[in-house]
């Protein structure tokens, strides 16, 4: 990427971990309020009610990532009459959709106590699920405007913003679970954040990009409408693929294994949702970025940015998943006691499917920004139908429990995602994919190196109990990955780039 666009990376990506610290800070002490304030019960309605509302979301069909793909190209070369007419466009589809998931989820009320087990009956089931409901819907109005935002490269506007309601939001929300116990109260604080988030970035993208006003009646024409329809038909796909291999998962613990099961994989999913957001805000931030380097460069310049960009998401997966291996368990015993646990070979899938997951972020960032929606179509129907019916086979007659669903995630991931999503990209670049399997071959050997070494010293090795025992895992695991992974790849050129950028930034 040029200098302008490296700069403009940097600052978004700093922001946005910077968010992410502060959201993970308040996120944990806001759960630890929770869990002893609310118990186990109601970790397990948080997680299956916010799964229901993912396919539910499921009418958003793609629409934000089919106009935001059409965004860059007008964003790059000034063309505000476009991109005014393509962000009108994004506010009605958006309204209307707020609207529809309303509708259908009140419509679903009646049939949760199909998805419950293992839980007495509460009469506040149904408005909690409503609340939650309301707090989804809210996020459709006015967050369309964020999209500007992205194309242009400012998205560490959106993060500040983020940081300060999210912030109030968790202070809020302690104070009254300490104070009153009260899950609605919680409830009703996170819509009012929710709703306040999206109106300072619509605030803020009014003052700051007045031509929107001016184009504010802007159409787009029929063709530019076709494009975008074909794109959503094509995304809808994926849409409807991601929510059976994320969402489900929840809905068949729930059914087959046990709410209050569902409640301690929570906090397991707490942990990878972190991670998720973080690595999905740096990619977020880069996505302005490579969107423009992709309008404007060619594949040969886009190819050995993607290599370089590949290079650090798999160090910061790697260096993750190992230390969530090695901590998480630790940390739960000390957190919120060892009644809280999941056994070895559940926590082992579940930060394997994590790395599948997260290795993938660099093809999913190009392959958006290409606009390979279509191409994209038959992996998301296999992924979709092999995760479903192999978890249905293992939870079910194989009685393998949370471990088969979860299993059964990772059979999906390694059947389409591991191969069809770099083939097209390859096959963009004119590069043999016989390159991506030995990157990925290497790649995948370090990490488990890594990740079994740090669970054998962690679990085996150091005898310090307590916190003090914790942090002394915590230092040691941050300094032998890390270290690890410099002398491995100290003569790399991905490695010395990144090095030199560094260098750079200390000396200013």
């Amino acid at each position: 990427m040029d200098n302008s666009r490296t700069k403009k990376s940097i600052r978004n990506t700093i922001v946005a971990l910077v968010e992410q610290g502060i959201y993970t800070v308040m996120s944990f002490l806001c759960r630890t309020v929770f869990i002893y304030s609310l118990g186990k019960t109601y970790l397990g309605f948080s997680g299956l009610f916010s799964d229901i509302l993912t396919l539910l979301s499921l009418a958003e069909l793609g629409v934000g990532t089919a106009i935001l793909y059409s965004m860059y190209k007008p964003t790059a070369k000034g063309d505000h009459r476009q991109v005014a007419a393509l962000l009108n466009l994004y506010k009605k589809v958006y309204n209307s959709i707020g609207v529809i998931i309303t509708v259908v989820g009140l419509a679903l009320t009646p049939f949760l106590k199909y998805l419950i087990s293992d839980i007495p009956d509460m009469p506040e089931i149904p408005l909690i699920y409503i609340l939650y409901l309301l707090n989804t819907t809210a996020s459709y109005f006015f967050v369309y405007k964020k999209s500007i935002l992205i194309t242009d490269q400012k998205s560490y506007i959106a993060s500040l913003t983020y940081i300060c309601t999210t912030t109030l939001q968790n202070l809020l929300q302690i104070v009254f679970l300490l104070t009153t116990h009260n899950f609605i109260i919680y409830l009703l604080i996170q819509i009012v954040c929710t709703l306040a988030n999206n109106i300072i970035i619509s605030v803020y993208v009014d003052r700051h990009y007045s031509y929107l006003k001016e184009y504010k009646n802007e159409q787009l024409g029929k063709e530019d409408k076709q494009v975008i329809y074909n794109n959503v038909k094509a995304m809808f796909v994926s849409k409807l693929s991601s929510a059976v291999v994320t969402s489900t998962d929840n809905l068949l613990i729930s059914k087959f294994v046990s709410t209050i099961v569902l409640g301690l994989y929570s906090n397991y999913t707490l942990f990878t949702t972190i991670l998720r957001t973080i690595l999905s805000k740096i990619f977020e931030a880069l996505t302005g970025s490579v969107g423009n380097l992709v309008a404007l460069e060619s594949n040969d310049r886009v190819y050995k940015t993607f290599r370089k960009i590949w290079f650090v998401n798999f160090w910061l997966v790697s260096f993750s998943c190992a230390a969530l291996f090695a901590l998480v368990n630790p940390f739960i015993t000390l957190w919120v006691g060892e009644s809280y646990l999941l056994e070895e070979k559940v926590v082992f899938i579940v930060c394997l499917n994590l790395y599948m997951r997260l290795i993938r972020n660099t093809f999913l960032t190009f392959n958006d920004t290409y606009g390979m929606f279509k191409q994209l179509k038959p992996k998301c129907i296999a992924e979709a139908i092999i995760n479903l019916t192999v978890s249905l086979l293992f939870v079910g007659p194989m009685k393998m429990g949370i471990y088969g669903v979860l299993l059964g995630t990772f059979v999906s991931n390694i059947t389409t995602n591991f191969w069809y999503e770099p083939y097209l990209l390859f096959k963009k670049f004119g590069v043999s994919l016989k390159k991506y399997f030995l990157l990925f071959g290497e790649y995948i050997l370090l990490t488990a190196i890594s990740a079994g070494t740090m669970f054998w010293i962690c679990n085996y090795v150091i005898a310090l109990s307590g916190w003090i025992g914790f942090f002394l895992k915590v230092a040691v695991t941050c300094i032998c990955i890390n270290l690890f992974y410099i002398v491995v790849f100290a003569r790399t050129d991905e490695f010395k780039y990144f090095l030199g950028i560094v260098k750079a930034k200390i000396k200013r």
